[in-house]
């Protein structure tokens, strides 16, 4: 039933109260302040309430509250509302229906990947409808593959859960593997300390990664046997780092015209795409406008930028260039390299090309003990 709400401004809120009461009227929703009171009556009784505020002269502001019935007639006077409100219901109603994403846990040993390919294969990736998922057959074809003993595939809500349990590893007997140490770098040979093994280069050997330096055996007169291989090697490592300045170069730089456009995508799938700009080399943002209910709209801004050729000035740019190359080439140097001489510098221009390259050279252990430890 619909009621009436009142604001009364009076000082004797107590008064007034009991006169109400006292005439039968049902009051609701009481709220008494400093100077005022508040209540709601039904909209039968109005006429009532009013005589007695006009009686005593107080001042009064009236406001509805509509019933059902009145609410229905309101939604059905605003066809938007109505439309939007049917609208939300239908998408909940629909996305409901479908599933958006999934899950893959319990695997340490089997690869995400392969579980992710069989998925795929099967149409389970993406936005899927519930009915065309047979979870049934997904959960088979996980299972068949190496390494699964148990696979579970359930939906929960609008996701897809896939659950596997692993064989148990196989057991292997321990063995014990002797590897040889083996250069990381390119270098000259300084110096041998092996503690276990046998040494199978001297200073002065120009050395590779993956060269064997010392190697896991002792060597007898009757032969060789194996033994495990320890020791530091020191070398002569140089490390190099070249730029390349051109007389021109084409820079790519904002002209300053920008072109937006807005995407519609509904559910995570692109409905409307934003249009293409009028011009091919731009940079782009973008920001997103709205989204609920599975509707995103994105705002899309493109940055022109226009090709402009660089006239350089080798002698001017050369010494800034070098200086930043040189900051680049210290910083691949490892901390506990020794410093073994001064950075060199060569330049050589070459077809409009200036080439600069830096050397510096540094002893520092290259054996692969040292970089696994």
């Amino acid at each position: 039933m619909r009621r009436v709400r009142y604001r009364v401004s009076c000082r004797r809120a107590a008064f007034l109260l009991n006169r109400l009461l006292s005439v039968g009227l049902l009051l609701s929703e009481i709220d008494r302040g400093e100077e005022k009171l508040c209540f709601s009556v039904s909209y039968l009784d109005s006429p009532r309430v009013e005589a007695i505020l006009v009686e005593y002269g107080f001042e009064y502001h009236k406001g509805g509250y509509l019933g059902a019935k009145a609410l229905l007639m309101r939604v059905l006077s605003r066809p938007f509302l109505l439309f939007s409100a049917v609208l939300a219901i239908v998408l909940v109603i629909v996305s409901q229906s479908f599933v958006y994403s999934y899950s893959v846990s319990g695997n340490r040993l089997v690869n995400t990947a392969t579980v992710e390919a069989i998925l795929r294969e099967k149409g389970a990736v993406g936005i899927v409808s519930k009915r065309s998922l047979d979870t049934a057959e997904l959960k088979k074809a996980v299972s068949a593959l190496d390494g699964v003993s148990f696979a579970s595939v359930k939906l929960e809500g609008n996701r897809l859960l896939v659950e596997i349990k692993e064989e148990l590893p196989r057991e292997s007997p321990d063995e014990v593997l002797y590897t040889p140490v083996t250069s990381i770098s390119h270098a000259v040979v300084t110096r041998i300390v092996a503690e276990n093994g046998t040494p199978v280069v001297r200073s002065g050997d120009r050395v590779s990664p993956g060269d064997v330096l010392i190697s896991p055996t002792y060597a007898f007169t009757e032969g060789e046997a194996p033994a495990p291989a320890r020791g530091e090697v020191w070398g002569l490592v140089t490390y190099e780092k070249e730029v390349i300045l051109p007389l021109f170069t084409i820079d790519r730089v904002k002209t300053g015209e920008i072109y937006r456009s807005r995407s519609l995508s509904l559910f995570g799938k692109e409905v409307a795409p934003a249009a293409l700009p009028p011009f091919g080399e731009y940079d782009l943002t973008e920001r997103v406008l709205y989204r609920g209910i599975g509707v995103t709209i994105t705002e899309k801004t493109y940055l022109r930028r226009a090709a402009v050729t660089v006239c350089h000035d080798f002698e001017s740019e050369a010494s800034a260039l070098t200086d930043t190359a040189l900051a680049d080439l210290l910083l691949t140097v490892p901390f506990y390299a020794r410093e073994r001489g001064c950075v060199g510098v060569t330049q050589k221009k070459l077809d409009n090309v200036l080439y600069i390259v830096l050397y510096y050279k540094t002893e520092q252990r290259i054996d692969s003990s040292f970089a696994s430890s």
